[in-house]
């Protein structure tokens, strides 16, 4: 017998342990390998796959997540291994073992272990790239497939980084193990665990901190959106940890000086387990649950923008074709009659149209980040034509009356308020200039918000008509827009339309292919995202898998002392069912309510109601959850039950 052998050794009694860990490493090592094999594809890094630099860029963001979330997912393996090996450490240093031996021991028992799960990632990963090129070949819609080819620097990049960082991993955990004393080693299971701390002013703090998390991301908006990110998250990290390490030890407290209850079946039991092992629980509480929400929030966001696309697109871009006359007595840019035309031979039906003429004008309005007043360009339209249009989109009429006007901005997901209710703004028009009071601003296009076109205002018709009964025709603007029936599938016939128009200044805009463009990129950023939250769902369950398993001795000791008190099989069943439906959804529940929070956030952000789509996304991963939990469960308990004799 040798140090090799006992390691070898060592990983086949551990097997049922390692299961999880090795198959998350792989999945792990497969995923970045696959991502690092697109990113270093030939024709990716010589620009010959249109739109291969932006999903490169977006693969790359996704290793870099990959990376960190494996360090601290080995970092926690290692010492999850460590920890209820003390004993056995112990007795083989009673025996004999040098401590420079022990080290070695555990050294190579976690480099055979990363090696054979490096070279079986590399390898899965090698198979499966090609069903990756080809579904991003497809999601990019490229005429000639990506070719399969063998790409070095992905082995090199994927083999070299994951063995430096488990070597470094693997010689960090061993100053844990090497330097504690035989006597530590031996009696550290035997310590006794104390009931633990609770302080009211930290169960506060948690309340605190989630409150105004939510409160902030409950009323954030585009525009400081940017600024409150960090404090979010900051303040959410804070609250969840505490909530774990305080709040629901205080529960848990407080239900076990529930005599009552405490006395009923085996509730006795499973409370007393689990007040005395909160504390090591709250840890792998706090990631696991900030793990869910990730995921959620995450493949949740992913899938409802893509989801939410078309209606974004309807939003933002209100006619399928609309192009702006910058002089409204002659059609420079296109004629409708060419329009109709290729509509008509494309097999489109023509739902509306649209055809209103303004006047350019300039006002003062105050800038977004500085608050300070700026010359901006808007168009000046009377309310009648406001309203014919709006009632075709479906959009509420307004109402004027005198020298009312009110201000349209053309972007929703943008709630700033340019104008105020009763503002006094002056609108000027060559050297003309006329004073009007605001009834406020709404954040809705109903035309192409195109150049002079792209913001509104809208004053009452008899107002309107005074202003510009001088003014000549050509020196207005005017808007044309035409809406069709299944506008997504109308890429050709919009690709001839602008081949047709005279359009240098970009005064022509189309739907669909803008749509189509931002459809393609988000179904790869989806796609992307799915792989990444695949990952993080399955570490987060191995996380739970290893917790399970890595006191399985010990369990099986205290059920076999049960068992022969007279426990029945069936309440053992019990009793081990509820300890690890504690684990597996107790932080499922907190990750669910920040994922929640957070999509509430993103309604507000998109203008949209998804709660649908959030429950689809909560709904599907909550089955996912519930499979792992099956069979983890059954695993354990097969493990356990088995012992008893």
């Amino acid at each position: 017998m040798n140090i090799r052998l006992l390691a070898k050794r060592n990983i086949q009694g551990n097997a049922q342990r390692y299961l999880a860990y090795f198959f998350s490493i792989v999945l792990s090592v497969s995923i970045f390998f696959i991502y690092a094999s697109f990113i270093f594809h030939p024709d990716v890094v010589h620009a010959n796959i249109p739109g291969g630099q932006l999903i490169s860029r977006g693969l790359i963001a996704a290793e870099i997540v990959i990376s960190i979330f494996s360090v601290f997912f080995i970092a926690y393996s290692n010492a999850a291994f460590i920890q209820p090996r003390k004993k056995e450490f112990g007795l083989l240093t009673l025996l004999g073992m040098s401590k420079s031996q022990l080290r070695k021991l555990i050294y190579l028992e976690q480099t055979m272990v990363s090696l054979i799960s490096i070279l079986i990632g590399v390898g899965l990963g090698f198979l499966f790239s090609k069903l990756f090129l080809m579904a991003v070949s497809w999601l990019l819609a490229v005429e000639q497939p990506i070719s399969f080819v063998f790409v070095p620097e992905a082995f090199v990049y994927t083999i070299v980084g994951f063995v430096l960082l488990f070597q470094l991993l693997s010689l960090l955990s061993l100053f844990h193990i090497g330097n504690a004393e035989v006597v530590d080693l031996l009696k550290d299971k035997q310590k006794p665990k104390k009931t633990p701390f609770v302080s009211k002013w930290l169960i506060a703090l948690s309340a605190v901190c989630l409150s105004v998390s939510y409160y902030l991301a409950c009323t954030m908006s585009m525009n400081n959106s940017y600024i409150r990110v960090m404090p979010i998250l900051f303040f959410v990290l804070i609250g969840t940890y505490f909530l774990f390490s305080q709040s629901i030890v205080a529960l848990c407290s407080r239900l076990y000086r529930k005599k009552k209850s405490l006395y009923g079946g085996t509730n006795l039991i499973t409370q007393t387990n689990l007040i005395f092992n909160i504390k090591d629980y709250s840890r792998l509480f706090f990631l696991t649950s900030i793990i869910t929400a990730v995921i959620l929030t995450a493949a949740g966001t992913l899938f409802m923008f893509s989801a939410d696309l078309k209606k974004q697109g309807i939003n933002n871009i209100p006619q399928s074709i609309g192009w702006v006359e910058n002089d409204a007595s002659i059609y420079s840019i296109i004629e409708p009659s060419a329009v109709e035309k290729a509509l008509k031979e494309d097999g489109f039906k023509i739902l509306y149209k649209v055809n209103m003429t303004g006047l350019p004008i300039t006002h003062m309005l105050p800038h977004m980040r500085t608050g300070e007043s700026n010359e901006n360009r808007s168009l000046l339209i009377s309310e009648s034509d406001y309203n014919n249009v709006a009632a075709l989109r479906k959009i509420d009429p307004v109402k004027l009356s005198g020298k009312e006007a009110l201000y349209v901005f053309p972007y929703g997901g943008l709630d700033y308020q340019f104008v105020q209710k009763g503002e006094q703004k002056e609108l000027h028009y060559g050297k003309q200039t006329i004073q009007v009071t605001m009834i406020g601003q709404r954040n809705q296009s109903i035309v192409a918000p195109i150049k002079s076109a792209t913001t509104l205002m809208v004053v009452d018709d008899q107002l309107y008509h005074e202003l510009t009964a001088d003014v000549p025709l050509k020196e207005k603007v005017r808007v044309r827009g035409y809406e069709i029936r299944d506008w997504e599938e109308s890429m050709e016939t919009s690709s001839k339309i602008e081949k047709m128009s005279n359009n240098p200044d970009h005064q022509l805009q189309t739907r669909a292919p803008i749509y189509q463009e931002m459809k393609q990129g988000s179904l790869l950023i989806l796609f992307i995202g799915l792989f990444v939250s695949l990952l993080f769902f399955i570490v987060q369950g191995s996380m739970m898998y290893l917790r399970v398993f890595t006191n399985l001795e010990d369990k099986k000791i205290q059920i076999h002392a049960l068992h022969r008190l007279g426990l029945t099989k069936k309440e053992i069943r019990q009793i081990l069912s509820e300890e690890i439906r504690i684990l597996f959804f107790a932080p499922f529940l907190i990750g669910m309510i920040h994922a929640i929070i957070a999509y509430v956030a993103l309604s507000n952000l998109l203008g949209s109601n998804l709660f649908v789509y959030s429950a689809m996304v909560i709904g599907t991963y909550f089955l996912f959850q519930l499979l792992y939990y099956q069979v983890t469960k059954k695993m354990y308990e097969r493990a356990v039950i088995n012992s008893i004799k």
